[in-house]
């Protein structure tokens, strides 16, 4: 578990996600490591601490991971594409065809265009 800590203090840093900010692609990263690190065991307080947050924002902000994932945010997913292969909690591999037929709004050609900045399309690989 202390590895998985370092790793996630490291990206805290890296990604500065401790300032105070509600830019959607700092909150989405935060909760998501709030998730990975309740998951691997650590208390609301430690997470929390870690963030310089109290014990009930932590709370809030996995109810929040948990809902978008199971609606299947796709911003969501976009916002922490770069932790998939570091923390191996979901390996979506998207089909480019599929998304450009079921693409209906520029937010969606937006999304498409992410993933493909990122190389989340499994015919880019």
């Amino acid at each position: 578990m202390e590895d998985l800590i370092s790793s996630v203090e490291y990206y805290i840093q890296k990604d500065e996600l401790k300032k105070r900010c509600r830019e959607r692609k700092y909150v989405h990263k935060r909760i998501f490591f709030f998730n990975t690190l309740r998951n691997a065991g650590c208390t609301y307080q430690r997470i929390g601490d870690m963030f310089g947050l109290n014990h009930a924002t932590i709370v809030h902000g996995i109810k929040t991971y948990k809902y978008l994932k199971k609606a299947k945010d796709p911003m969501l997913f976009l916002d922490i594409a770069e932790y998939d292969g570091k923390f191996k909690f979901h390996n979506t591999k998207y089909d480019l065809k599929t998304d450009i037929l079921k693409a209906t709004t520029i937010r969606d050609l937006e999304i498409i265009k992410g993933r493909t900045e990122k190389e989340l399309y499994k015919e880019l690989i």
